[in-house]
């Protein structure tokens, strides 16, 4: 089963930071292994100072999840008291900006967007636009 490696990570954030710059706008973007671990980060010059650590926690909610974290958004919208509990475990983030990346439908880990827009929207296409040029190889 391919990894994913702190190399790949690092080509994934610089691809995405290539393609905000066309897009004038600054965002943080986070790509962790499938436990969770930070391997590739960057906050652009002019992203909120909030969006560094929330585009982490979304990436790590993904991982953990296995889905995208607007469906958690959705889905634990009439169970306040579950997200409350689960978000102040620390490091998760039960909102939209979050994509895990799949390889033979296992997760191998996930990409992280804040900043792009208030509603969260933005952070999730620019994070699904992300894994899915992702390229595992072998």
């Amino acid at each position: 089963m391919p990894a994913l490696t702190g190399e790949v990570a690092a080509d994934l954030v610089r691809a995405a930071v290539d393609a905000e710059r066309a897009t004038a706008r600054a965002v943080s973007i986070a790509v962790v292994d499938e436990a969770g671990a930070l391997l590739a980060f960057q906050r652009m010059t002019g992203a909120p100072r909030f969006s560094a650590d929330f585009a982490i926690a979304k990436a790590r909610t993904a991982a953990a999840f296995g889905t995208e974290t607007s469906s958690l958004e959705n889905l634990y919208a009439d169970r306040p008291a579950f997200a409350h509990s689960f978000v102040a475990q620390g490091g998760y983030f039960l909102g939209r900006g979050g994509v895990p990346i799949m390889v033979e439908g296992v997760v191998v880990g996930a990409v992280g967007v804040s900043g792009a827009d208030a509603h969260g929207e933005e952070d999730t296409a620019r994070a699904a636009a992300g894994q899915a040029g992702l390229s595992l190889g072998g």
